[in-house]
């Protein structure tokens, strides 16, 4: 008798908690790597995950992933979070009076941890060393150059194998013409509510 008031009470817990982890899930994409706003999305960039169904959110069904392969990033795509459609489509333009700029960073001038969304100051640092004379003085009394501030949009490896980085920031307009005109740089990162 005891024994059968243990069967019913392990059968009972049991399709309780298959219950609880089947009913109301169903598969959704998650970002598998971390995606910069304006890349394709590939195959190997979304993971299929079980979450828990819920009307106020949307997600992006498991069996929609064929459509979202080839799809461009709107905005930075963290690894682990759960897809959306509003995450799709072209990036946004900058707001008025921004602009973004991409830059070569040569190795050993930027953190290894900078990604999408890193805050940075550009520290003009002089001249590259495959290029021309910077087109902005490249030191002021003290040996440091001119600064700017602006947030870290994308980071992709320089393609001559050395090390460095191609880094896309978003930064004020005028900002930005100067760091374009610039030779060599550094990159400092800060805290996001520095100035």
């Amino acid at each position: 008798m005891i024994g059968g008031a243990v069967l019913v009470l392990v059968c009972a817990l049991g399709s309780a908690y298959w219950w609880s982890h089947t009913s109301g899930r169903i598969a959704a994409l998650a970002v598998a790597a971390d995606v910069p706003a304006g890349q394709v999305l590939t195959d190997r960039d979304l993971r299929t995950v079980q979450v828990a169904a819920d009307s106020t959110v949307s997600l992006v069904p498991a069996s929609q992933r064929e459509s979202v392969v080839g799809q461009t990033a709107a905005v930075p795509l963290a690894a682990g979070s759960l897809l959306s459609r509003s995450m799709l489509g072209a990036p946004a333009p900058p707001q008025t009076g921004q602009a973004m700029v991409a830059m070569p960073v040569d190795a050993g001038r930027f953190p290894p941890s900078l990604t999408a969304g890193s805050t940075v100051t550009v520290v003009a640092i002089g001249t590259r060393q495959d290029s021309a004379p910077a087109a902005t003085p490249s030191a002021v009394p003290g040996g440091s150059g001119p600064r700017w501030p602006g947030v870290v949009l994308a980071v992709a490896p320089a393609a001559d194998g050395r090390g460095g980085a191609v880094v896309t920031l978003r930064m004020a307009a005028a900002d930005a013409t100067d760091v374009a005109a610039t030779g060599a740089v550094a990159l400092v990162e800060r805290h996001p509510g520095e100035n």
